[in-house]
């Protein structure tokens, strides 16, 4: 498994457990919504610095826990995107817990998600 694998599912894990949108990250680590979503599906080998650094202080963690210690993400969470792989990712997410990352509070309701526009 590549390096870069390795850094999207770390990057997708920690932004999920923040409970933000790619859009939220891009915003506040002044990055296009391209780089993110690129980095999320592991298509960008090789991110500078500043961008590790930038998307560490949007998610609100050290720098180090982006690239330090990656393990490879299980086999299914690059598959698809379809309802099956959802559940499959969803379940996944509930059994980690990001190290450093708080629970954001919440009032017990999914929160909504804005569709992408094509």
């Amino acid at each position: 498994m590549g390096l870069s694998k390795k850094i999207a599912y770390r990057l997708q894990t920690l932004r999920e457990a923040a409970k933000l949108s790619q859009q939220e990250v891009a915003e506040k680590a002044d990055l296009s919504l391209s780089l993110v979503a690129k980095m999320e599906q592991g298509r960008k080998a090789d991110p500078r610095a500043s961008t590790i650094l930038a998307l560490a202080g949007a998610l609100g963690v050290r720098p180090g826990e982006l690239i330090e210690d990656l393990t490879d993400p299980p086999d299914d969470v690059f598959l698809g995107k379809g309802k099956k792989h959802k559940k499959k990712r969803k379940k996944l997410l509930e059994a980690l817990v990001p190290v450093g990352v708080p629970e954001a509070e919440s009032d017990g309701k999914p929160e909504k998600r804005k569709k992408k526009a094509k």
